[in-house]
């Protein structure tokens, strides 16, 4: 295993949890960062959670300034859509109030062009997002929550609305995630260890299983191999399964500790997984796609504090971005 060592870092002020680079050609130089902050303000006896996004401009792989800072909620989770939204690209946040936002480039910055409040609410947060379009032109987005429900949203002719929503899990929703390769299915994780499949079509699960022995906090789709996918937990275990059978994963592999927020397959190389592996660090496993068989190839140990958020750039195939939250810290490293 080797060991990659910080090329740029940032301070974030407040504790940063979500790092995604732009994944469109031309605009796949920029990296988004998002923050969640608990403050001593109170609003109807409840804390108030504050947070950011960064914009920057990674042309030069330097993280000296940012490009732009938006004050927002607290953010839990941003994707980038894979296509243009009403002819631009578009960053989709789930923020602490339970609202999900579109924000989209205008002149080299992001401003706000949707919003839904996907929970009346306001004490339910948004944990979890991901878009359909991965490899398919389907722009709807699905959201988690921490009262145990799911919601999918999908585009009128003016905005986002909620198409369908349901409850899914007795525990945090930390995660939902569409199969890229047939997004009438979608997965879920939560807080109670169960792993679930869902028909979009008639918002009823197609399996459950208990195969984790903590709470299920990332899953995903491989972008590039059908039928392939993986799951992360607290347990510090990666699952890898085949979902044209479901009854048990195919392989496993162990992480060094620390848990699992984040699992990314890279955009390119269809045998790299990032993990943000949480009190250990961040890893990049070597997976062998026809034996399912995975090891640890690279390890990032520069971060002092929880690694939540974690992804790979688009315009450079080494590259990769890590964020951890007590210490809000942004990293650049490279494999």
């Amino acid at each position: 295993m080797s060991r990659a060592c910080s090329l740029a870092s940032f301070d974030t002020d407040y504790s940063a949890d979500s790092v995604e680079f732009c994944p469109l050609n031309d605009y796949n130089q920029y990296l988004t960062v998002g923050t969640y902050q608990l403050t001593d303000e109170q609003q109807d006896n409840v804390r108030v959670r504050k947070g950011k996004v960064y914009l920057f401009d990674l042309s030069q792989q330097q993280l000296d300034t940012p490009k732009q800072v938006i004050e927002t909620a607290a953010i839990l989770d941003m994707k980038w859509s894979h296509s243009l939204v009403n002819e631009r690209p578009v960053l989709g946040i789930a923020d602490s109030i339970g609202g999900f936002h579109l924000y989209g480039f205008h002149h080299e910055s992001l401003a706000k062009v949707d919003h839904v409040q996907v929970t009346e609410d306001q004490s339910i947060l948004c944990l979890s997002l991901d878009w359909a379009g991965r490899r398919h032109d389907d722009k709807r987005v699905a959201t988690s929550h921490s009262n145990g429900d799911i919601s999918i949203l999908a585009p009128t002719e003016t905005n986002y609305t909620i198409q369908e929503q349901w409850h899914a899990h007795d525990l945090e929703t930390w995660i939902v995630a569409f199969d890229y390769w047939n997004t009438n299915i979608l997965y879920s994780g939560a807080d109670d260890g169960l792993f679930k499949g869902w028909d979009t079509r008639s918002c009823t699960p197609t399996f459950t299983y208990k195969r984790h022995t903590m709470g299920i906090t990332t899953m995903q789709s491989s972008p590039h191999q059908e039928y392939l996918l993986a799951t992360g937990s607290y347990d510090e275990t990666i699952y890898f399964w085949d979902t044209r059978s479901m009854r048990a994963p195919v392989n496993s592999v162990q992480t060094p500790g620390g848990g699992i927020w984040r699992l990314k397959w890279h955009p390119h190389c269809p045998n790299k997984l990032l993990s943000a592996s949480m009190h250990a660090g961040a890893f990049v496993l070597d997976v062998d796609t026809s034996q399912y068989d995975a090891s640890i190839s690279t390890s990032f140990l520069d971060h002092t504090s929880m690694v939540y958020g974690a992804d790979w750039s688009y315009r450079d195939s080494d590259l990769v971005a890590t964020c951890s939250f007590y210490d809000h810290v942004l990293h650049l490293w490279k494999i």
